[in-house]
């Protein structure tokens, strides 16, 4: 089954928080008390984001976390990759350092075409999320739609 982690959710809630107070130097403490969640997990979440470059790390005695970048260029799909890191649906489409098909029966999967498309599909859906999305509680669900409806279409044709 497909779900966010828990150090996900908390990732884009704290990154949501950092959009609504642009400019403003938040530390985790702050952002922990507003969401009633652990400060461990905050702490731990705004580093990777930091790490990952979605946000940006102010030390000294006001220090904490400040949102810089554009909220309109950021996909959900992005913050997906930082937080999780590289993430597939299903095990034939992920590749190891290499680049290598990390499931031995890749190429002979009868199912392989089905999850490919299912697999881009998502991914595509969470590209289509942006920050601003996320923000301001919306979206883009005729974008998606319509991808699913393109990806539905060119299956019926392979079919036939």
């Amino acid at each position: 089954m497909l779900r966010i982690s828990r150090s996900t959710d908390y990732g884009l809630l704290a990154t949501v928080y950092l959009v609504r107070h642009p400019g403003k130097v938040v530390n985790a403490r702050e952002i922990a008390g507003f969401y009633a969640l652990p400060l461990p997990m905050i702490a731990k979440v705004l580093k990777v984001l930091h790490e990952g470059r979605i946000i940006v790390s102010r030390r000294g005695v006001e220090g904490g976390y400040v949102f810089e970048g554009d909220p309109t260029r950021i996909t959900l799909g992005q913050m997906l990759e930082v937080l999780e890191g590289p993430w597939d649906l299903v095990a034939c489409e992920s590749l190891d350092t290499e680049g290598h098909g990390v499931c031995s029966i890749r190429l002979d999967c009868p199912s392989r075409g089905f999850m490919f498309g299912i697999n881009r599909a998502i991914k595509d859906a969470f590209e289509q999320i942006t920050l601003v999305d996320l923000v301001r509680g919306t979206s883009p669900t005729p974008a998606i739609e319509e991808k699913l409806a393109a990806f539905r279409e060119s299956r019926l044709e392979e079919i036939q």
